[in-house]
């Protein structure tokens, strides 16, 4: 993440950099991204760069917090207001986050973010074990499913269908169809928990 001397710059200089970042990331994959482009384009000094970041997935991994923070939302506060169905609030959020990163200056970024920086960076996998159970709500019809390891394996599965369709859309396939196929999935899952 940023440095501490990044952070003491000015607003206008941040959000330079930060511009001169975001495009870099939004038109070359992270392997293939230059910090000869990035500081050209800013208009900085290298060493400069070196100040505010460790080395180029640091300043990647900046790019990505400041994304995520302002496209992304919290799925358990719209989960917890669904009365019936919480896969709906899935759809929804997916609709919702869909919408929000195709109309923005993101998008660019986002689509190489799920299509191949994400297998670049050492991330790990959310764990919903440790997610209070106040968060694990799982509602089908109305009634109220309890087996905890169920609620993981749904929430895990929903996730990953959801990521998918976001990838799949990214990438210029049929909005429509993607939406109607992940309805469909959650169809399927919703049967399941029923039956």
């Amino acid at each position: 993440m940023a440095t501490k001397t990044f952070e003491n710059l000015n607003k206008e200089k941040k959000d330079q950099i930060f511009n001169s970042l975001l495009n870099e990331f939004s038109e070359y994959r992270l392997s293939e991204a230059q910090v000869a482009r990035i500081i050209k384009n800013c208009g900085i000094a290298r060493g400069s760069f070196y100040k505010y970041f460790n080395d180029i997935n640091d300043s990647y991994d900046y790019v990505l917090d400041v994304v995520l923070h302002e496209v992304h939302f919290d799925v358990f506060e719209r989960i917890k207001k669904e009365k019936n169905n919480t896969l709906n609030a899935f759809y929804e959020s997916t609709i919702d986050f869909i919408n929000k990163i195709d109309n923005s200056k993101y998008r660019n970024f986002y689509k190489l973010y799920v299509e191949y920086n994400q297998y670049s960076l050492k991330q790990s996998n959310y764990n919903y074990h440790k997610l209070s159970k106040d968060n694990l709500i799982l509602l089908v019809d109305g009634q109220k499913i309890s087996d905890f390891n169920k609620i993981i394996s749904v929430y895990k599965f929903v996730t990953m269908a959801a990521h998918a369709t976001i990838k799949s859309i990214l990438m210029n396939e049929d909005k429509n169809q993607e939406l109607s196929d992940f309805k469909l999935y959650l169809n399927v899952i919703k049967k399941g928990l029923i039956d």
